[in-house]
C-alpha cells in the first residue's frame, strides 16, 4: 500500500514538474510597432554624385548616419543611432555581405560624390536580432526599419 501511494506520488510531482517546466519554457510573443515598419527598400537621391557609378563587387569608401525608422518623424528618421566618424570614410566591398542587404541592395548604382537616402525594412536590416552599443544598451531593437544617409566618397573597380 506504501509503495501504492509513493508511486501515484512520484507520477503527481512529474506532472507538476512537467507543467512547471513547459510554462517556462514558452516563448515571449514579440509585440511590433507599426509605427518602426518599412514595407519595401526605398533609395532616394538627395544628391547625384558627378564620379563612378558602383556595381556588385566593387570596393567603396562612404560616410554615412543611421536613424531607427518612425514614420511619425520627418524623412522617417526617428533616434539616431550611429554615424561614421567626421575625419574618416569606411571602406566595404559591394554585394558580398559586408554591409546589410539593405545596403548591398540600396547602393548599387551611386556614383560617387552622390548622397542617397536609405529607407529599410527590418528584412534587410537586422530583422530579429537585437544591437547593443558597448555598455550593453540596446542601440538598435528586433525587427526595426532603418534609415540612412549615405555619402559614396570612392569608388573603386576590382
Amino acid at each position: 500500500m506504501k509503495s501504492v501511494f509513493q508511486l501515484i506520488a512520484s507520477v503527481a510531482c512529474a506532472f507538476a514538474l512537467t507543467a512547471c517546466g513547459s510554462a517556462a519554457n514558452e516563448t515571449k510573443e514579440v509585440v511590433i510597432d507599426p509605427a518602426t515598419q518599412v514595407k519595401e527598400l526605398v533609395a532616394t537621391d538627395l544628391t547625384v554624385g558627378t564620379g563612378t557609378t558602383i556595381a556588385a563587387g566593387d570596393s567603396f569608401t562612404v560616410r554615412y548616419t543611421g536613424w531607427l525608422y518612425n514614420s511619425a518623424a520627418t524623412d522617417g528618421k526617428g533616434k539616431q543611432f550611429e554615424t561614421s566618424p567626421a575625419d574618416a570614410a569606411l571602406s566595404f566591398k559591394l554585394g558580398i555581405g559586408q554591409v546589410i542587404p539593405g545596403w548591398d541592395q540600396g547602393i548599387v548604382g551611386m556614383k560617387a560624390g552622390g548622397t542617397r537616402r536609405l529607407t529599410i525594412p527590418a528584412s534587410l536590416a537586422y530583422g530579429p536580432a537585437v544591437k547593443y552599443d558597448s555598455k550593453g544598451a540596446v542601440l538598435i531593437p528586433a525587427y526595426s526599419g532603418l534609415v540612412f544617409e549615405v555619402t559614396l566618397v570612392t569608388v573603386t573597380k576590382p
